[in-house]
């Protein structure tokens, strides 16, 4: 039932202020005029308009401690250590680091996964892949003549350019949005579409590489593992990150090909009768299809092989970025956010959507072969390179779309369902007149794999190997400033009651990288899985008895190590777990530097009262090293293991609200005292390129005010690279120097503290990060284990 008339953008913005009153008056849960959807995601957290960690994490979070979702709105990680290895063998030193000091793992790619399967426990540190990279060579393994050997943080899109450069492909099995991490996606069972073959990228593993509790690097594969432990080999295949951390995925390759897309439209009426589905995809290998109830269509791009030339080596497919005008983007996501709140205006922008994919056919031809090359030309139906025609790039996809955030809920079931399955939710999209403004009810398909234990298309009672499976999903705005009530009410109504029908009334596996937490935990769920949790748990039996690698969301799931609580820290590395011969907090076994104080040497100078009450926070009085370092004269100074990075409202620097460890103890600042406060560290580095190395005091500019009457600067063998805060000049916030693997570089942080500080709290928030061939926006945090405490002594 069509319910309301396609308009434009620009129209629905028009809409969207006579709209609100009747938005506001329908829900007081619903937010409609929320200053969120404006000011949040513009990379500065504005506490004046309300922002905070809570409602805004993608700005107000701290990245360097925090793991975000890619949509930060549905789930942003409590504080926890994060490590981000630069190779394979450091991987395997963190994780030493790491379990050996009582700690467990948390896993992390891109974070594209909506849940709180991204986070850690509360006892747990955060390991990421971004910096694991590496493509290996396209060479033979085991039975296979075509594999290639990838790094976890690979993500699809650059291992898609860099395979189709050298004549490769890994199918229809790449997802659609290109900005996911290989390992990420093995681990979730992500996929692409095809109605020929399995499209889940996991069925195109054919070995692991992966790093235990103990820090073992262990080579799983078809050809091993496959033969002696099937049941392992299926679970390592779509294994949540929890039989260890997957560092290096072998996946079988064919040869590039071309693809053949057309853009195609069927009304509702005829997808909805029976064997409207098949008629809608027939003859296509691919599929994307998009479901518009609110407007009774239904756009499908239907795709397949073909051994004619490409139309344009430029040829690609840009379903997700219509070119959208300067006020259209403006007004996208609070006409979105208005539209979660009123129907109608939703129905609105869903029919806009439907008319820009009309208006503007996303298979187009480019300028050249760059993301963001202009458009040339737009097609319904166009012969590209399979790579370019089947998976989005992303940074075209961050470049051209308003960014938000929204709740996906999506499952797997067999083909033979689908058409009930059509019919059931047209009667709900009929009954409460939904409309679905992003992009609609979504299909993609699959075929079911008897390799895989858990990912959505396996194999299971009642579904057959080969079986034909359809990936259906929803998509819904999650909008700015929802309590529970209304997330309940404007986001998830009537996805509960329908995912809940599909779950109990067909076979529908959910996926493990979306929906909502609830729909893990549906009893009726969990009792058709239990024989696949089951024998996962096996799995998790023998490689992680300690649940090193479990968290809350997989427990909850039901998946469970049989010696989770234990210590594990005992179990793996015995008696050097507990030795620690230079007192700094690491155990021997995972100290890098063993017999040498690792972390900081700190020194603070108390200003006294006098000096204290009248200092001035400028970064003048530390225009250089040597006079920046002459500042410290009878100071307390004392080796750190952490506080470099602390925020705290106490003026006394010994409150317990800074994190000093060990504790500053003597003689200490008041409310009306001044003090500053030298770190120095020696600093080897691990790898040879440009590394760039940040800090924040919380200053917006260089004023007074805005300074926060306060400094903070970094240093690199005496030079300064960073300097923020009054009288900073120049402002930088970040800096960057080329270093070489092995070499020792000295590191001091300085933070000056006025008492009179414009902002009434302490700030100090160092970062680094390593950009291999170029710079790098610095958000890791420091960690304990990458620096050695010095004072001034010898050549240091």
């Amino acid at each position: 039932m069509k319910r309301v008339p396609s308009t434009s953008l620009a129209l629905a913005a028009g809409l969207f202020s006579v709209l609100l009153v009747g938005a506001e008056a329908q829900a007081q849960s619903c937010p409609a005029l929320s200053t969120l959807a404006s000011s949040c995601r513009n990379n500065d957290c504005d506490a004046e308009l309300g922002e905070n960690a809570q409602n805004c994490p993608e700005d107000c979070a701290d990245p360097g401690s925090q793991l975000m979702a890619y949509y930060a709105q549905g789930m942003t990680c409590a504080p926890a250590p994060i490590y981000e290895p630069l190779s394979i063998a450091e991987l395997q030193d963190d994780i030493r680091a790491v379990v050996s000091s009582g700690l467990k793992v948390k896993p992390a790619g891109t974070s594209h996964s909506a849940t709180s399967i991204i986070c850690g426990d509360n006892d747990a540190a955060v390991v990421r892949s971004n910096h694991l990279t590496h493509i290996g060579p396209v060479e033979a393994f085991e039975s296979y003549s075509h594999t290639v050997n990838v790094e976890a943080g690979v993500e699809i899109n650059d291992l898609q350019e860099h395979l189709a450069a050298q004549g490769f492909s890994h199918g229809f099995g790449a997802t659609g949005f290109g900005g996911i991490s290989v390992g990420g996606a093995i681990a979730t069972g992500a996929h692409g579409s095809s109605l020929q073959s399995s499209a889940t990228i996991s069925s195109a593993v054919v070995a692991l590489d992966v790093v235990g509790p103990d820090g073992q690097l262990t080579t799983y594969s078809e050809g091993t593992t496959g033969v002696s432990d099937p049941n392992l080999w299926s679970a390592l295949k779509t294994n949540l990150g929890l039989l260890g951390y997957v560092a290096r995925a072998r996946l079988k390759l064919e040869p590039q090909f071309n693809v053949a897309m057309e853009v195609r439209y069927v009304d509702e009426t005829t997808f909805v009768a029976n064997g409207g589905v098949a008629a809608a995809v027939a003859g296509c290998d691919y599929v994307f299809l998009t479901w518009f109830p609110g407007q009774d269509e239904v756009q499908l791009l239907c795709g397949a092989r073909t051994d004619n030339p490409v139309d344009s080596p430029y040829a690609q497919n840009q379903l997700f970025t219509p070119n959208l005008s300067g006020l259209e983007t403006t007004f996208a996501v609070p006409g979105l956010q208005a539209g979660m709140c009123n129907k109608g205006l939703q129905c609105t922008v869903e029919g806009t959507r439907l008319s820009l994919y009309r208006d503007q056919p996303p298979l187009v031809v480019t300028q050249g072969p760059e993301p963001l090359s202009p458009v040339v030309s737009r097609h319904t139906v166009l012969t590209g390179p399979s790579h370019r025609m089947i998976t989005l790039q992303p940074e075209k996809f961050l470049d051209n779309q308003p960014s938000f955030s929204q709740l996906e809920y999506e499952g797997a079931l067999p083909f033979s369902q689908i058409q009930a399955a059509v019919q059931y939710l047209d009667s709900i999209y009929n009954r409460d007149d939904i409309c679905q403004p992003l992009i609609g009810t979504i299909m993609r398909f699959d075929t079911a794999d008897d390799g895989l234990l858990i990912s959505s298309n396996h194999a299971r009672n009642g579904i057959a190997h080969g079986e034909p499976m359809v990936h259906l999903e929803f998509v819904e705005y999650w909008g700015y400033g929802l309590d529970e009530a209304g997330l309940e009410a404007h986001v998830n109504t009537p996805y509960r009651e329908i995912i809940t029908h599909l779950v109990d009334n067909y076979d529908y596996w959910p996926h493990w990288g979306k929906n909502d937490e609830w729909v893990f935990e549906l009893p009726s769920l969990q009792a058709r899985n239990a024989p696949e949790v089951g024998n996962f748990n096996q799995a998790i039996a023998q490689l992680d008895p300690y649940g090193v690698f479990s968290n809350s969301f997989t427990r909850n799931a039901g998946f469970a190590s049989p010696q989770e609580g234990g210590d594990f820290a005992q179990a793996y590395y015995g008696p050097c777990a507990a030795l620690d011969s230079d007192a700094d907090g690491i155990s021997d076994c995972a100290d890098k530097a063993p017999n040498q104080f690792s972390g900081m040497y700190a020194r603070i100078d108390d200003l006294g009262f006098g000096d204290g009450f009248f200092a001035d926070g400028s970064c003048g009085v530390a225009d250089d090293w040597n006079e920046m370092k002459g500042n410290f004269g009878a100071e307390q100074e004392q080796n750190m293991r952490a506080g470099w990075d602390y925020e705290s409202e106490n003026h006394t620097y010994t409150a317990g609200t800074f994190n000093w460890s060990p504790a500053w103890s003597g003689n200490a600042g008041n409310w009306n005292r001044s003090w500053e406060v030298m770190f120095s560290a020696e600093f080897v580095a691990p790898a040879t390129g440009r590394y760039c190395f940040g800090t924040d005091n919380g200053s917006p500019g260089t004023s007074i005010i805005t300074g926060r009457n306060s400094c903070s600067s970094v240093w690199i063998n005496k030079a300064q690279v960073a300097e923020v805060g009054y009288n900073a000049s120049p402002r930088r916030p970040s800096g960057c120097v080329d270093m070489v693997a092995g070499q020792s570089y000295r590191y001091d942080l300085y933070n000056r503290h006025h008492n009179a500080n414009v902002s009434n709290s302490f700030v100090s928030h160092p970062t680094w990060c390593f950009g291999g061939s170029g710079d790098c926006v610095p958000q890791q945090a420091l960690d304990q284990n990458d620096f050695i405490a010095k004072p001034d002594t010898g050549n240091f």
